[in-house]
């Protein structure tokens, strides 16, 4: 990213869906600097992971996707768009994967542009799949530190039943097994990143416990002053990142409190069951890590 784009900050929120990335995404864009935007599904949609390939490539057109995404934000196309109009010319499907990286990096500027356009210095993306993407923007990004990765953790059983509950509206539904397999897979690979410069973490029950402390430990972080009204005027924001289609979203606009929901749509067999299938120990120890890593950094600072 240039020195002179105009734009501090590149935030990406990530994390096991029904984690409470939204009502992050919604704290963090009310923000004075930042804006935000509905969930891209740039990198999950058109990136695929294939065998013994340790990055992934592109293998489909983001362009249409862009088009719609740009609409639902309500932004026409900015110049930085143009790129994807007259990049699938010739060659067309086959030559997607040498478009890997200049795909990203070019969605990246596209995402620049509008928040310049906006006013604003500081963009947050929030698609809680582009977790597994994390090292793959990482390195298209350079050795910017201005980009950096915000996972947001819940416990392992609220995330399965909530998952559970609000994947039946979905296309595709999850089942039980579906939703534990998703919390362990990615609660893990979050846990691998404890240690990346550019990551961060924060933990739905400290946030919903203790949303001021937590909000200024993470704006710290970003290098982003404190706010107070944040914690009033959220709600007025959460509005413009939902899409009609998200209506499980809708309780963001409402005070911050933990969800209720905590496994109580479970029977009590599917909570003994998913109970088990959980990987022990795990969000205690990605608690712990990243608790222990945080007080390090403080100590150093």
């Amino acid at each position: 990213m240039p020195p002179d784009s105009g734009i501090e900050k590149r935030v990406f929120v990530v994390g096991v869906p029904r984690s409470g990335t939204t009502l992050l995404q919604s704290l963090l864009a009310t923000h004075s600097t930042a804006t935000s935007f509905t969930e891209s599904h740039f990198f999950s949609r058109h990136y695929a992971f294939l065998p013994l390939l340790g990055t992934p490539i592109l293998t489909r057109d983001p362009g249409p996707r862009l088009r719609e995404f740009l609409a639902e934000n309500h932004e026409p196309s900015p110049a930085a768009a143009d790129w994807f109009e007259t990049s699938g010319a010739p060659g067309g499907r086959a030559l997607l994967p040498y478009r890997t990286r200049p795909a990203a990096r070019q969605f990246l500027k596209v995402l620049d542009e509008v928040t310049r356009r906006r006013g604003r210095s500081c963009w947050i993306e929030k698609t809680p799949r582009h977790l597994r993407y994390v090292p793959f923007i990482e390195s298209v990004s350079g050795a910017d530190s201005r980009t950096r990765f915000v996972h947001v953790i819940r416990q392992g059983l609220d995330v399965v039943a909530s998952l559970h509950e609000a994947s039946r509206s979905w296309e595709l539904r999850y089942d039980l097994d579906a939703c534990v397999r998703r919390w362990n897979a990615d609660v893990g690979f979050s846990l691998s990143r404890i240690g990346a410069p550019g990551d961060l973490f924060v933990f739905y029950e400290e946030l919903t416990a203790r949303p001021e402390r937590t909000l200024r430990r993470l704006l710290e972080g970003l290098g982003l002053g404190w706010e107070p009204e944040i914690l009033e005027e959220f709600g007025h924001t959460s509005g413009r990142l939902i899409t009609r289609e998200e209506e499980w979203k809708n309780s963001v606009d409402r005070a911050i409190r933990r969800s209720p929901n905590s496994g109580r749509s479970l029977e009590n067999g599917e909570q003994e069951r998913v109970i088990r299938s959980l990987e022990p120990g795990l969000y205690e120890r990605i608690l712990e890590s990243a608790s222990r890593r945080s007080g390090e950094s403080e100590g150093a600072s």
